[in-house]
């Protein structure tokens, strides 16, 4: 579990990375053709924060906090493919700041729910401290 969730958080910290360089350069009337890759990065995302949440909620911790990420990882993507039809005009920038801050907000609860499962999951002992264990037990 404590892989799964540090693995996950890493996918988080590097598709998110990517998905901030491509969303400037969209920003900017750059890199249209790479929308299909920001897609993809922003599906790694939301795989992982549900990834994180069920495993939050297998840990038993930070429930409210998992059941909202579940939820979140459906708004997410629902409001990035729906975004190029609202508010089209001079007023688009308001719809790719909330996108922009809804991404933000996926990657920071996916690295709060992966924070909690490693420290609420005990580690495992590494192989001479397991051998010592054993001995004095």
């Amino acid at each position: 579990m404590r892989a799964t969730a540090s693995i996950s958080n890493w996918i988080v910290r590097l598709a998110g990375t990517l998905q901030l360089v491509l969303g400037a350069l969209f920003w900017t009337g750059h890199a249209y053709t790479c929308v299909p890759l920001h897609i993809i990065g922003g599906a790694a995302i939301v795989l992982a924060l549900w990834t994180v949440a069920v495993l939050a909620l297998i840990a038993r911790t930070h429930r409210g906090l998992a059941l909202f990420a579940l939820l979140w990882g459906l708004a997410l993507p629902a409001f990035g493919i729906r975004q190029a039809t609202v508010l089209i005009g001079p007023m688009h920038w308001i719809v790719r700041v909330i996108h922009l801050l809804m991404g933000l907000a996926a990657m920071a609860l996916a690295g709060t729910l992966a924070q909690a499962i490693l420290a609420a999951v005990p580690g495992r002992v590494p192989g001479p401290e397991r051998e010592r264990e054993a001995v004095t037990s």
